[in-house]
């Protein structure tokens, strides 16, 4: 009997802390600063991007682990620039997992919106070059999603 009232109490605290967890986490985003882009790039996102491009000749993006909404609510933020050489400014363990999930949740909504445009292309409400555009975002951001991934993996998750 004794077991089983610890027990609870045991899950009672890991569910409290499983929550505190979730609320903090919410607190810091994820966004991509598109250090190379033409149009140029918020304010937030000039140390990162000074951290990603000294080391190379080129430009580069970088994720962006920070409050600022400007970075963190691009509405399609892997189109627009090629995230293959993507730089990743020291991550947390939690860092690193908003960011597998900032990757998997744009995704599928690249996939969505696909997929809306094909039915709407299959029911005559859009032309062929609506279409073809659509698929062209969502191969592109297929490709940044696979580069996303792939830093992810390559990067050490700090102990």
């Amino acid at each position: 009997m004794q077991r089983l009232g610890l027990l609870g109490v045991g899950l009672a605290t890991g569910i409290v802390v499983l929550a505190q967890l979730a609320s903090s986490s919410s607190a810091i985003a994820v966004g991509i600063c598109k250090c190379d882009s033409n149009k140029g790039f918020e304010a937030s996102c000039l140390p990162i991007c000074k951290q990603a491009n000294e080391k190379t000749k080129f430009f580069r993006p970088a994720v962006y682990f920070g409050d600022d909404p400007k970075v963190s609510s691009d509405k399609t933020p892997l189109n627009g620039t090629s995230l293959k050489y993507l730089y990743m400014p020291k991550p947390t363990r939690m860092g690193m997992e908003r960011f597998r999930q900032f990757l998997e949740q744009n995704r599928k909504a690249a996939e969505v919106e696909f997929n809306k445009m094909h039915k709407a292309y299959l029911r005559g409400h859009v032309g062929p070059e609506e279409f073809s555009q659509a698929e062209k975002q969502r191969d592109e951001a297929l490709v940044n999603y696979q580069h996303g991934m792939r830093a992810y993996l390559n990067t050490p998750s700090p102990r």
